[in-house]
């Protein structure tokens, strides 16, 4: 059972940010499902180190089975952006018409206010509410798992798992959202239901080694 407490004299104005956010948070699978075909160099096959020194983070990831692209356009506007968006996926995988559906996407969203733990659990009523509007972006059927808790180091947040359908296919999702001071890592992972089980190594590889700086000493992001 989460803990609830007051909200701080701050939450009216993080709800604010969140708000504005929801929609463009929901844009987040459908981005992943729509990457286009605008592909940055390829880095060979092996460990790949990917790091973003503005928002202070890195992961390494299997650049023989994800290519970086930043062309994740296809999915349009939700009435805003985030202020970074890229997306990996595996070009040999799932593909409906010339969209790519295996991969992963991280977003990257700045607040107003600083989340620290005392917002948490306001924070996770606010996912809560959002996930009926996520499965409406994710395809027919979506279903979700109850959040999950995650925290080391700097990084705090949730984690949902979810299925559901696009053009037919099944599908397999899981979400995190990672607070950091005044910055929010949303990361994306998804993959046909029967290649999830191969993915999801590479997927895991990712968030094993996800690290953030800023606000406290770099640490691994939890899986």
């Amino acid at each position: 059972m989460r803990v609830t407490r007051d909200p701080p004299a701050d939450m009216d104005r993080w709800k604010g940010d969140f708000m504005r956010m929801r929609w463009l948070t929901a844009v987040a699978v459908v981005l992943v499902a729509s990457l286009a075909l605008g592909l940055l160099a390829g880095c060979g096959g092996g460990t790949t180190t990917y790091t973003n020194d503005e928002y202070g983070f890195s992961f390494d990831y299997d650049s023989g089975v994800f290519t970086e692209s930043t062309d994740t356009s296809a999915a349009g506007s939700a009435g805003g952006d985030s202020v970074f968006k890229i997306g990996f996926f595996d070009e040999n995988g799932t593909k409906q018409g010339d969209q790519f559906r295996d991969g992963f996407l991280i977003n990257i969203y700045k607040l107003n206010v600083k989340i620290d733990e005392s917002l948490m659990p306001a924070v996770a009523d606010e996912i809560e509410k959002l996930l009926p509007e996520l499965g409406k972006a994710f395809g027919s059927g979506a279903t979700f798992s109850d959040l999950t808790e995650v925290k080391s180091g700097n990084v705090m947040g949730f984690k949902t798992d979810s299925t559901y359908e696009m053009e037919g296919t099944p599908f397999k999702a899981t979400m995190y959202f990672l607070f950091n001071g005044d910055i929010q890592y949303q990361l994306t992972f998804q993959a046909a239901d029967d290649r999830w089980s191969e993915l999801e190594p590479s997927f895991k590889q990712v968030m094993d080694t996800f690290t953030v700086t800023g606000e406290g000493e770099p640490e691994p992001a939890p899986t």
